[in-house]
């Protein structure tokens, strides 16, 4: 089961030690980037950490958005040696309810990348839908109606 965390002093040397494998590195930009960008858009950029029992087994990022009722679920990382056993679409799932309890949000969205299947089975799995396709950026934009 997947509990949430602030992020703080006491688990960041863990959240910084996660890492995924070489080739899904293309798909996520690294945690010591997303904890940076967090930090200097502290009303904007939220840092969460996941959890299975003890363990920390990723991170996700939550983006509030300048337009009322959207959020935008930035990234999701489960640490490789945690992946493959469920965590990914189950911490999404959490996340959804944390953001519920959090903020006044109608609709959460979340952009993957194209060829990045196992992004979008997570999400798909969690409960998001296909909204669209940017070719350009070369990403799906997928959607989780809150309310």
């Amino acid at each position: 089961m997947i509990s949430i965390q602030n992020l703080s002093k006491e688990n960041i040397e863990a959240a910084l030690a996660l890492s995924v494998d070489d080739w899904q590195r293309k798909y996520v930009r690294t945690n010591a980037e997303m904890i940076a960008s967090a930090y200097v858009q502290p009303q904007e950029l939220f840092p969460i950490a996941l959890y299975a029992e003890e363990e920390m087994v990723g991170l996700a990022f939550v983006k509030k958005e300048k337009k009322a009722a959207i959020m935008t679920l930035e990234q999701v990382m489960i640490g490789q040696p945690f992946q493959s056993k469920g965590f990914g679409s189950e911490s999404i799932r959490e996340v959804v309810k944390w953001i519920e309890t959090q903020f006044d949000c109608s609709l959460l969205q979340a952009f993957t990348q194209i060829g990045n299947q196992w992004g979008r089975a997570a999400l798909e799995n969690a409960g998001f839908m296909k909204r669209g396709t940017d070719l350009e950026k070369r990403e799906i934009e997928m959607i989780n109606i809150m309310k």
